[in-house]
């Protein structure tokens, strides 16, 4: 077994802002609205970056340009410098918007609304950045929260860039819980991702030997034979030998995690399991098919 993870559902992330063209009292302005996300789980951090910037830090997580200046308008919506960040769509802060004119999706017009301002970072970040961890797998509550509801169709929504993975086809998913097979069926759903879904360690060793797999998401304690035993077995069939299997359990003992490699496991994710959890995993084994940035 190669690796465990710990599910932390409300991992805090500090998102790092590039904030381009901006004066003195508005680089201000949005360090006080970004200062109000200090203790939620998604908080903004602005950095100011020179107009004329060749090159964009990697740390930074996104941009903000401030477009008042038409020169900084061409020089950065030409793609010109270079960084990590540029791959991504820019956010735009527009002055004198016409009310009911066609925007793109990250424009916010000048006065800058502070709640709206974050309201899109944080749609930003959940559509661009796959940063979604109000969406647990195997948590203490199985009820989708209006913010859960939201995100979710952010991440389904078409016209974004692909969240496909390469090789990443079909996917078999055990467990004895109909609301963990159906919560890790929405997260391969964004995937685009076909799911074969069964409730026992017997169903599962009857599957593989049936269909190849790309990978295996299975539970450790279920009715029945448990899913050390039926790792060891789906290890042994000609059709899924190679296949990695994900075990899934609340328990992350160093015995438990003995039991997971004896049984050919190659990673162990420990409940509750977030969104960003399940994508370290899958990106740990399928990459991810990258489109051009609009």
């Amino acid at each position: 077994m190669q690796n465990s993870v710990k599910g932390q559902a409300k991992a805090p992330r500090v998102f790092r802002v590039g904030v381009v063209g901006a004066s003195r009292d508005a680089f201000a302005a949005l360090s006080r609205i970004f200062g109000v996300t200090r203790y939620r789980t998604r908080s903004y951090q602005p950095i100011p970056i020179a107009a004329n910037a060749k090159h964009v830090d990697d740390a930074i997580d996104l941009i903000i340009l401030c477009t008042n200046n038409p020169n900084i308008l061409q020089y950065w919506l030409g793609r010109r410098p270079e960084g990590r960040a540029l791959r991504k769509p820019l956010v735009r802060i527009e002055r004198n918007m016409e009310e009911g004119e066609r925007v793109d999706a990250y424009t916010i017009s000048v006065p800058v609304n502070p709640a709206r301002l974050l309201r899109l970072l944080d749609q930003y970040t959940i559509k661009e950045l796959n940063f979604f961890p109000e969406f647990q797998i195997g948590g203490d509550s199985t009820d989708l929260c209006e913010t859960t509801i939201a995100g979710l169709k952010l991440l389904r929504s078409d016209g974004g860039p692909s969240n496909k993975r390469h090789g990443l086809q079909r996917a078999l998913v055990v467990d004895d819980s109909l609301a963990v097979r159906k919560q890790i069926e929405i997260e391969f759903g964004l995937l685009d991702t076909e799911v074969d879904s069964v409730d026992s360690a017997e169903a599962a060793i009857e599957a593989s030997n049936k269909t190849a797999y790309d990978i295996i998401f299975m539970d450790v304690v279920m009715p029945g034979m448990d899913g050390y035993a039926a790792c060891k077995r789906i290890k042994r069939t000609p059709l899924n030998k190679n296949t990695p299997i994900v075990l899934l359990t609340s328990r992350s003992s160093s015995f438990d995690k003995i039991k997971g490699t004896l049984a050919g496991c190659d990673t162990y994710l420990v409940k509750p399991i977030s969104h960003n959890d399940f994508e370290s995993v899958v990106n740990k084994y399928f990459s991810e098919i990258r489109t051009l940035a609009r």
